[in-house]
């Protein structure tokens, strides 16, 4: 969760707080009274507040629920201002679907609580695994998706393979035969579209499904 809320409604009741003191007691010369602090620290109380439940709701309305991870729409979101940067610096940017394989069936022997478990623990793989300007959201279901902003030529082993066996290491510390499959798409090379470029992706992560 970021402090973005709270440090602009501090920003705006200190200014408010500035002006005030510059108009009456520099303007108009009135006497200075102590009860000045009283007022502002009582003005950058209630501002802190309001800017955590805007801070708050902020992050709610980005995340999934369950897992923490950022949802559909911001991600759609961060792939239109991720890709205007593509094009201006005349770079790549990876989209990578990631499935589990076998999900149903952990859900069915261990329970839906148990799955839910697996999903917050590829969840946190995820996050431990990408750079600080990667993305990763919860596509849906079992579903991944993760945004890899100026990616290397060797995007398919570095990155994708790598991915793929830290998820088989995180999730075997708790279930078995547990793994997942993996497709990518690259823009603007394999499309210029967000749409496209998932179903690109997810294709190419069912084909790769199919072989296991």
């Amino acid at each position: 969760m970021t402090y973005s809320g709270r440090i602009l409604a501090i920003g705006i009741v200190l200014l408010f707080n500035l002006i005030r003191y510059l108009y009456y007691h520099q303007y108009l010369a009135l006497a200075f009274n102590w009860t000045f602090f009283i007022l502002t620290a009582f003005f950058l109380c209630v501002a802190w507040w309001c800017g955590k439940q805007f801070d708050n709701v902020k992050y709610l309305s980005e995340r999934d629920p369950l897992t923490g991870t950022y949802n559909r729409r911001t991600v759609e979101q961060y792939f239109q201002k991720a890709a205007k940067i593509c094009d201006i610096k005349k770079q790549t940017l990876g989209i990578i679907m990631l499935d589990l394989n076998n999900f149903k069936e952990i859900n069915d022997e261990y329970g839906h609580h148990k799955g839910d478990e697996l999903l917050i623990q590829i969840a946190s793989a995820l996050n431990k695994y990408v750079t600080k300007n990667d993305l990763v959201a919860r596509w849906g279901g079992d579903e991944f998706i993760i945004l890899v902003p100026n990616i290397e030529e060797e995007f398919a082993i570095d990155y994708v393979q790598k991915l793929q066996r830290a998820i088989t290491l995180q999730s075997s510390e708790s279930f078995s035969n547990v793994e997942a499959s993996v497709g990518y798409a690259i823009y603007p090379q394999q499309g210029s579209s967000f749409q496209k470029l998932v179903q690109k992706a997810d294709a190419y992560m069912y084909k790769e499904k199919k072989k296991k």
